[in-house]
């Protein structure tokens, strides 16, 4: 499997499964109009042929407006509230210097009161995986 085609596949798993999330029944934890989301990074590039660092940049898009550009890191943890709202999420790889277009979650409506827990890794076999709670 070529050095592309596995870095697709993983941020393919990592859309896959973050829009899974939007699709659970979670019980409401607050009332103040926010969800809470946390991501970790913990794919090692060198797994996947690439630097150990692995750096991304997530842009995320609320109604259709840029929110934030996020830069993420091989180990980086991201804690924050976000306001409830219509969310895409595009991922822009900059060691290959472009969006990866199987790497688009969304548009997809979060509501407030959940806790959202993301966490990339490799899985069995060395595969990336994304490992997704919704409470």
């Amino acid at each position: 499997m070529s050095r592309i085609t596995r870095i697709f596949t993983a941020l393919t798993l990592i859309a896959i499964l973050a829009a899974a999330f939007a699709f659970a029944a979670p019980r409401a934890l607050a009332s103040d109009g926010t969800f809470n989301v946390s991501v970790f990074h913990g794919i090692n590039g060198r797994s996947l042929g690439l630097s150990k660092e692995l750096p991304v940049e997530a842009y995320i898009y609320r109604n259709g407006e840029l929110l934030a550009t996020v830069p993420l890191e091989f180990r980086d943890r991201i804690t924050t509230n976000l306001p409830a709202g219509n969310y895409t999420i595009k991922v822009f790889s900059t060691e290959l210097g472009a969006f990866v277009p199987s790497m688009q979650v969304g548009p997809v409506e979060l509501p407030e009161g959940i806790m959202v827990r993301l966490q990339a890794q490799l899985g069995a076999g060395g595969a990336p995986d994304l490992v997704a709670r919704v409470k």
